[in-house]
């Protein structure tokens, strides 16, 4: 709870994944995937309740022996690849509506950013309520991948500028900053959510993250990245 508002965490973990099957559940140095998201919340100042949204029996478990809440199986027309998230958050208040359970606030876990720590939670919904923003949305750094420095192909392959009009080389000092949705945080007051079914709107406001912290594990590669990251300690 912060300022008198309550606020719940979702872990959202569905079974399928194309990328990297079963990578919620997977073993990264000593601990399934989804632990560590688990334990950020648990460690969060601010968090009141956890709840996990999940149709993989093997996450459930590994939620339920850490203290969550794991009051349902995520029915199956809300598990396929392109069911937005907005209608899983919804399916998760619809329960708690009928369960007479209600947060001001709410924050998105997913078990694909597990670098993000509770300092960083922490520091994010006390940020958001100094603002006095409806969301937030955590955000990092376009580098390598600016716009700028990207292309696209026609229709014969030809190499062509992404945003110039030119091939003419452009200066790093001479590039507006570019950021992306880097998945670790996603915040808002549940209401708001609820009616605009979205994090990113004229009231979000951006949580930089460092590029460190900022790795997603979609497939192998980033799940290799991570584990060197961790290894390293470098999401410092």
């Amino acid at each position: 709870m912060i300022n008198n508002l309550s606020v719940l965490a979702i872990v959202t973990a569905r079974a399928g994944s194309k990328g990297l099957p079963g990578k919620n559940s997977l073993i990264l140095e000593g601990k399934p995937l989804i632990q560590y998201s688990i334990e950020a919340g648990i460690k969060s100042k601010y968090i009141d309740d956890i709840i996990l949204s999940s149709d993989c029996d093997e996450c459930i478990k590994i939620a339920a022996d850490r203290g969550l809440d794991t009051p349902f199986k995520r029915p199956a027309h809300l598990c396929g690849d392109e069911v937005p998230s907005a209608d899983v958050i919804k399916h998760v208040f619809e329960y708690l509506k009928n369960e007479n359970k209600k947060y001001e606030i709410f924050i998105l876990l997913e078990p694909t950013s597990p670098l993000r720590t509770s300092n960083d939670i922490d520091s994010a919904i006390e940020l958001m309520i100094k603002k006095g923003n409806k969301s937030l949305v955590s955000v990092c750094l376009a580098e390598d991948q600016h716009p700028d420095f990207m292309f696209k192909l026609d229709n014969d392959g030809n190499l062509k500028p992404w945003l110039n009009k030119s091939f003419v080389p452009i200066r790093r000092q001479d590039i507006n900053p570019a950021f992306f949705l880097e998945g670790s945080l996603y915040i808002s007051y549940v209401e708001d959510f609820l009616k605009n079914e979205t994090f990113c709107h004229e009231s979000t406001l951006a949580f930089v993250m460092p590029k460190s912290k900022s790795f997603e594990v979609d497939d192998i590669v980033d799940f290799h990245c991570v584990e060197t990251v961790m290894r390293n300690k470098l999401n410092k």
